[in-house]
């Protein structure tokens, strides 16, 4: 409570003028997002008077926290609002184009498509047999039953109609730019591991290492989900740092400096954040690794502070209705885990080896679950209560996947003299997570209720998770060397 009555430089330094514009958007895209207009002017003027009063901050930062607030508001209240509830429904012929990588599941696929003759209209859901395909960027002319979408999280991302098995006709086939290729790229990989994997081992693979987890029995997937670890099945802050550490140390081993291996992790990261498809999630686990890594180009250590707030304020700018989506969500307070818990409790893992990072692998893994609990029994109202278990026991073989994934793609023009090895390690990697998972799923106590749970009791939990960061020393050193 000390820091409470220290007085700020006239002149601020330029990364806590950053911090304060940077929490200021944050807190206004939540506000926003949450409250009503006149509650959250009453909101916020109470907080600020509150803050001036108690903890003297300079009015510099108040001006910078508030003008954050203000084009927050702003923004969001710039949103596409929804269409009229008779608006763009029934029999429609339309024009749209691909603009997310298709989903595909046992027996339909599903595409989301921009109409490109309908300004007041932003994407429509559909859904189709799994033959014929299309692409990413491919124009179709689309003739079917419009119906109103009702589930928020596709009304969060902009998707207002959707249709069942229309009439579909290709008019253009995507142009081949940079990521028609990688998409491209992305399917040969992932036909290459189906070639010499065994299902369902190939498509969980393909779902860890690039998010491709298309075809995956459902069965398989609600296991994931009942003992908690399905953010494994999609790429995330934890997979993309997994992936540099890998490629790192892979580089660092070839014979390259520590820039040089840098420099071509940067470039690599980038490609991979088109190549997994994009998610908001890996644009900003993207984002905060290349942020880090420019850091190590430049013998300087980032301030993760800065990092994990600007990233996100960037990205909420850019496309206000992420502050609504539950993976967005996750991805931001999972990478808050990752970035001062997990250290804390890597130092606690004793028993785990450090050998191809396993220590890591689990510290990361268990703080990622641990901060982003709360959201989930918030939004999905059922919490799994054996996920510290599954992910203790799933988490130090993470990385595996990754070693044995990769390697056995990048062996692959050599034969079966040297994939065979290969896709065995990986076999029986993945063999013994999902008989875990199986395992700690049909334990008929796996999953409870939780729709008591508020997001008050979210707050709470997080300011606690916050004193214990004070107390450990991550925060207030970090502080300290700022003031």
């Amino acid at each position: 409570m000390e820091q409470a009555h220290l007085t700020f430089k006239t002149s601020l330094p330029p990364a806590i003028a950053w911090r304060a514009l940077c929490f200021g958007l944050l807190v206004g895209f939540i506000i926003g997002y949450s409250l009503g207009l006149p509650l959250i002017i009453v909101l916020v003027s109470l907080v600020i008077v509150l803050v001036i009063f108690y903890l003297k901050i300079s009015p510099q930062l108040i001006t910078l926290f508030v003008i954050g607030c203000l084009v927050a508001l702003w923004r969001g209240n710039g949103l596409m609002p929804a269409p009229s509830a008779d608006y763009f429904l029934g029999e429609q012929t339309f024009i749209g184009q691909v603009t997310e990588l298709p989903r595909l599941s046992e027996r339909i696929t599903r595409y989301v498509v921009a109409p490109t003759d309908n300004n007041q209209l932003d994407r429509v859901l559909i859904t189709v047999p799994t033959w014929p395909e299309f692409n990413y960027g491919d124009q179709l002319q689309i003739k079917c039953e419009l119906k109103e979408v009702i589930f928020k999280p596709y009304t969060n991302r902009g998707i207002w109609r959707e249709c069942s098995f229309p009439e579909i006709f290709l008019i253009k086939k995507s142009e081949a730019g940079i990521r028609h290729w990688l998409y491209q790229a992305r399917k040969f990989a992932g036909d290459k591991v189906r070639t010499l994997v065994a299902e369902p081992y190939a498509t969980l693979a393909t779902g860890m290492l690039w998010g491709d987890d298309s075809g995956l029995p459902a069965g398989l997937t609600e296991n994931f989900r009942r003992t908690g670890v399905s953010h494994l099945l999609a790429v995330s802050g934890f997979n993309v740092m997994v992936l540099v550490q890998v490629l790192f140390w892979v580089l660092l081993s070839l014979g390259l400096w520590k820039q040089q291996a840098s420099v071509l992790v940067l470039v690599l990261t980038a490609l991979f954040v088109i190549f997994s498809g994009a998610e908001p999630s890996v644009v900003r686990a993207g984002a905060m690794g290349s942020v880090l890594l420019l850091g190590q180009l430049l013998s300087r250590k980032p301030d993760n502070i800065n990092v994990l707030s600007g990233t996100a304020a960037v990205m909420l700018l850019i496309t206000p209705n992420l502050i609504a989506e539950l993976g967005w969500q996750l991805s931001f307070a999972a990478m808050v885990g990752l970035t001062y818990i997990s250290p804390l409790l890597r130092a606690k893992l004793t028993a785990l080896p450090e050998f191809l990072s396993i220590r890591q692998s689990g510290a990361e893994t268990l703080a990622a679950t641990l901060v982003t609990t709360p959201i989930i029994l918030v939004r999905l109202g059922t919490i799994s209560v054996i996920t510290p278990l599954a992910n203790l026991l799933v988490a130090p073989v993470v990385v595996l996947v990754y070693w044995f994934g990769l390697g056995l793609l990048l062996i692959s023009p050599l034969g079966n003299l040297f994939t065979t090895p290969a896709s065995w390690l990986l076999t029986a990697v993945l063999f013994y997570m999902t008989t875990i998972i199986d395992w700690l799923a049909g334990l008929p106590w796996a999953t409870i209720q939780a729709s008591w749970l508020s997001w008050l009791g979210v707050i709470v939990f997080y300011l606690l998770v916050g004193w214990w960061l004070v107390g450990s020393g991550k925060i207030l050193r970090a502080k300290s060397k700022n003031l």
